[in-house]
């Protein structure tokens, strides 16, 4: 299970009880189920499988990848016979079921080897359920069996910003329809758009990010210079927004330092690391400044980003490091967040957040999604 899946679940569990009693709105999955519905995600009772036989190879891959997101976790029931598989878990009285199927096969990458996109469906007891989501999965391939690469769209969560309600392949492009999540939204108004994702270049993209974002014109996808101690780079797709999210760990001796960016026209850049301090200086200000302001400077240094770096440096370096947001410097915005995550520890985080705003009209989700340009007064009535 990767991070963004983990911290999907927490969120979805913490807000449940607010709102589990709202009638559900469920995604319209790309290709219907023939399971009956169930209250409970109980296992069907056993009867003849519905479904297709795959091919050695495809069930093999399918069969890996259950495998691995099974673990150790304990299930009392696994199709794998006919595709869709499915996997039913009793979790200690809050049972789930979830289903795998290919639903294309390409070389998306033209490296000779195909490709899959699967549609992972999890259903849960009730709407609201954190193991009610919905997940389409590109896995790019390394050989038959192993995959070297994924990217998530995901299709439905019970607090995602958005629903994808239909779903088709055309020839190599994803389409899709979405709408906001009511549950996220909570208004009677919610809006709909059409996507069209693509995979190229090394990545998943969203085709309107491409075209109509300013960050797609980088000229680097790195965020760090090419230098040795950048121990891993990883392209992917945003889930809610689906803008490119590039990640980045340097590491140095005891020096780790996680980077990313994400972002459609506005600029949004982060740094994220620990210092072990002498108890004497865990609360001490001035040493807290001069800790982050030579970070800063190193960051200036090492990455492609050191004329919004230096905006940031000249602020702090007459003004007292806090944890507010700084908006006083036309076209940013940014903070530095200086915590101690662990008292039986001596170590402080180091938190660097900076946001080069370009497009004022791109603050909330819904409008990066879309790719907004304009006031809300101003915008069309075709979304």
């Amino acid at each position: 299970m990767n991070i963004q899946t983990s911290r999907l679940i927490l969120f979805s569990a913490v807000l449940f009880v607010l709102f589990s009693c709202k009638e559900e709105k469920k995604p319209i999955k790309i290709k219907k189920s023939n399971k009956k519905e169930v209250t409970a995600a109980e296992p069907e009772p056993e009867k003849e499988v519905e479904g297709r036989i795959l091919t050695e190879i495809q069930s093999n891959f399918l069969q890996h990848v259950m495998r691995e997101d099974i673990g150790k976790q304990k299930y009392d029931y696994l199709q794998t016979e006919k595709a869709p598989y499915s996997v039913h878990f009793t979790n200690d009285g809050d049972p789930y079921s979830v289903s795998y199927d290919i639903i294309k096969e390409q070389d998306f990458n033209n490296d000779g080897i195909v490709d899959y996109v699967l549609n992972v469906d999890s259903t849960g007891m009730l709407g609201g359920n954190a193991n009610t989501n919905q997940t389409f999965v590109y896995y790019i391939m390394q050989d038959v069996i192993i995959y070297q690469e994924t990217h998530t769209i995901l299709g439905y969560a019970p607090f995602s910003y958005n629903i994808i309600d239909d779903a088709v392949f055309d020839g190599d492009k994803f389409k899709v329809k979405i709408t906001q999540n009511f549950r996220t939204y909570m208004n009677d108004n919610l809006k709909s758009a059409s996507l069209s994702f693509v995979y190229k270049d090394g990545n998943l993209y969203e085709e309107s990010y491409l075209s109509d974002c300013l960050l797609a014109q980088l000229d680097s996808k790195t965020i760090f210079h090419h230098i040795p101690e950048v121990t891993k780079r990883v392209r992917d797709i945003e889930w809610h927004n689906y803008t490119e999210t590039i990640s980045e760990i340097y590491q140095k001796g005891d020096t780790l330092i996680h980077a990313e960016l994400e972002g459609c026209d506005n600029l949004l850049l982060t740094f994220d690391t620990e210092y072990k301090v002498d108890k004497t200086k865990l609360k001490n200000a001035a040493f807290r400044k001069n800790t982050a302001l030579k970070l800063l400077h190193f960051l200036s240094a090492q990455t492609q980003f050191s004329v919004e770096i230096n905006e940031v440096i000249e602020y702090f370096e007459e003004n007292p490091i806090t944890d507010k947001y700084i908006e006083s410097v036309e076209g940013y915005g940014f903070r530095i967040l200086i915590q101690q995550n662990d008292p039986k520890q001596n170590k402080l985080r180091f938190l660097v957040q900076i946001d080069k705003i370009d497009n004022p009209y791109q603050k909330e989700n819904w409008e990066i999604a879309t790719r907004n340009k304009t006031a809300p007064d101003e915008e069309g009535e075709g979304e």
